[in-house]
Parts: structure tokens; C-alpha cells; sequence
């Protein structure tokens, strides 16, 4: 049987998504894709779970220094 990572890495390179691998905690990586209007931050742990979580936007810009302050203040 196939490691579901490279199940979940196969799946996003057939529907020609990019994405980021990062290694945010020990058990397990996470895989981060953007599309249009949305964000998928997918969690692949060490015994082959997979959690999804999709954050969706409206793609609306805002530059500069005071929309980075204005997203700190909001934290």
C-alpha cells in the first residue's frame, strides 16, 4: 500500500495544484496549497491520518505597511 503522503502528493500533482511541505511538528508534515479564493493546509501524521482545513477568502489585496500593522492588531 502507497503512504497516504504520496497519495495526497500524487492527487494535488494530477489536479496541477502547487503546494509548500513543511515540517511543523514531529509526528507528521504539512502540506500548504493555494487556489483561487481558497487555502488548504493539509496535515499527513505518521500513521498515515490526514486532517484537511480550508480557509476561504474573497481575494481581496491590501498593501503596505499599515495593512500588516492593521492584521497584527487583529491577532
Amino acid at each position: 500500500m502507497i503512504a497516504m503522503i504520496f497519495q495526497v502528493l500524487t492527487l494535488l500533482d494530477e489536479n496541477r495544484i502547487s503546494y509548500l511541505i513543511a515540517r511543523t511538528r514531529p509526528d507528521g508534515l504539512t502540506l500548504v496549497a493555494t487556489l483561487v479564493g481558497r487555502r488548504l493546509e493539509i496535515f499527513v501524521d505518521e500513521c498515515d491520518g490526514v486532517n484537511v482545513s480550508v480557509f476561504v477568502g474573497d481575494e481581496s489585496v491590501q498593501v503596505g505597511m499599515q495593512a500588516l500593522q492593521a492584521v497584527l492588531v487583529e491577532e
